[in-house]
């Protein structure tokens, strides 16, 4: 076998993985994670609830419910149960400076 035939069948060989890639690629769809500000209170049995703000990164609202739970989870390995009133959640970008002051100038996360 000569070298122009391995060329030829070489260069066969990545036009034809190549084409599967592209087709790999176009099963699937271009997602891109973002980071939502998730502002709630926390109520852990025995324990006053908390009101708190965290930063998850995630493609969607399901995906941030996900994360959020494996968070407080985390946080909280023992909680038997723990119960989570959402009070915002957006997109950082999405959120307006001016709206985090809302009363009398004061800084409202």
């Amino acid at each position: 076998m000569n070298n122009n035939t391995m060329d030829s069948y070489a260069s066969k060989a990545i036009l034809i993985m190549m084409d599967d890639l592209e087709d790999t690629a176009d099963q699937f769809e271009l997602t891109i994670a973002v980071e939502w500000m998730v502002e709630y209170i926390l109520e852990v049995r025995g324990t006053p609830p908390i009101r708190s703000v965290t930063i998850i990164d995630a493609v969607d609202i399901d995906q941030v419910r996900t994360e959020l739970h494996r968070e407080l989870t985390s946080l909280y390995p023992d909680a038997g149960r723990i119960d989570v009133t959402v009070i915002r959640m957006s997109t950082v970008s999405s959120i307006d400076s001016e709206s985090m002051f809302e009363e009398e100038g004061l800084f409202h996360p």
